[in-house]
């Protein structure tokens, strides 16, 4: 009885690597970009607005499944602006550079589904920019939403309604 083994050739063993190195590469790419979707993420909304400022706000939102008690929020603020005041969360600045982390009293986190609003003040003009939220990027709108005209538009003339005679 002979024991035959096949060999195996350099080309084909490389080929093999490649191929093995595609499949892990995929699956922990498509891991990365599912972790990202279903973890925390932010959305900017610019909520007032005046000749020296503006009011602003992110609103953060837990799409896990996990209770999130760390999450970190960083945004930067145009050259010459300056973070007045923030709620609902506890910001380190450096630079124009703001840091943001749950609030001290936030022991519980933020539960599955729900969400937190860190609103702000802003001394200058422009939006902040550079947002990320646990080192992802977040989302924006664009801009503070429409104020009314004031001015009420004419949908038409009212028909009199005859009065009743007797």
């Amino acid at each position: 009885m002979s024991t035959h083994r096949r060999r195996i050739s350099g080309r084909n063993k490389a080929i093999g690597g490649i191929v093995a190195a595609a499949v892990v590469g995929g699956g922990a790419f498509l891991l990365t970009g599912t972790a990202n979707a279903a973890g925390v993420n932010a959305a900017y909304t610019r909520t007032s607005d005046w000749s020296t400022g503006y009011t602003g706000q992110y609103v953060v939102t837990n799409n896990s499944t996990q209770q999130e008690k760390t999450w970190t929020l960083e945004f930067d603020l145009p050259a010459g602006a300056k973070l007045s005041s923030l709620w609902n969360g506890v910001s380190s600045v450096s630079g124009s550079h703001v840091t943001v982390r749950p609030a001290s009293w936030d022991t519980a986190g933020l539960a599955p589904g729900k969400s937190v609003t860190v609103g702000f003040v802003v001394e200058g003009g422009g939006a902040p920019t550079g947002c990320r939220i646990d080192n992802s990027s977040c989302s924006t709108d664009d801009g503070p939403a429409p104020e009314p005209s004031g001015r009420p538009t004419e949908t038409g003339t009212p028909t009199p309604t005859p009065t009743p005679t007797r």
